[in-house]
């Protein structure tokens, strides 16, 4: 008796530490402005699952403003989210795409106040302004749009990008960013075998 006592504590042991490691999707800060634009979330657009991931982007940009974004995942799935206006057209275009076995594993973001059309805020608007994406290879996109704003970096160790929440009319008001936790072979198995 006193052998199967252990033996389930071993097994309690090990699953109360999965427990605490085993976060498996970690939402990002939400940036920009949380009354801007109209909401999308991503993974509901385009049916994405935890296998699911972004896989490449499409942007552009006038001279100080990331314009439109295209969001591009691994089922397939595309969204498009702003489209500049009448006074910001973009001049600047670039794309960014994966390579096998590559991951997105960080993003810096630049958010800044700009004089868009906006009958609410006719003083200026905080938009997203430009984005910088990494990849678990040690590539780094283009910079889409201006770093002419307030900086931020989103990094989880462990995690890569899975999609894409926010917020978006004419322009990219505020993102947030879903991570997914990867976990090595090994660990999945030692899972599966408890």
């Amino acid at each position: 008796m006193q052998i199967l006592m252990v033996n389930i504590s071993n097994y309690i042991q090990l699953i109360y530490l999965f427990y605490l490691d085993i976060l498996i999707i970690k939402q990002g800060l939400f940036y920009g402005e949380a009354l801007g634009g109209s909401a999308f979330n991503d993974a509901v657009t385009n049916s994405l699952t935890l296998n699911d991931k972004l896989i490449g982007i499409n942007a552009s940009w006038a001279y100080d403003t990331l314009a439109s974004i295209m969001f591009v995942y691994s089922n397939g799935g595309i969204s498009q989210h702003g489209m500049g206006d009448a006074i910001r057209y973009p001049i600047g275009w670039s794309m960014f795409n994966l390579t096998s076995g590559e991951s997105f594993n960080g993003v810096t973001i630049y958010i800044d106040l700009r004089n868009i059309i906006n009958p609410y805020l006719p003083n200026g608007t905080i938009i997203i302004v430009g984005l910088q994406f990494s990849t678990n290879k040690g590539r780094q996109s283009p910079l889409f749009g201006s770093s002419n704003g307030s900086e931020y970096t989103e990094v989880f160790s462990e995690y890569t990008l899975a999609y894409v929440q926010g917020r978006s009319y004419a322009f990219i008001d505020a993102l947030q960013f879903i991570w997914t936790r990867q976990y090595e072979e090994s660990i999945t198995s030692m899972i599966a075998n408890v």
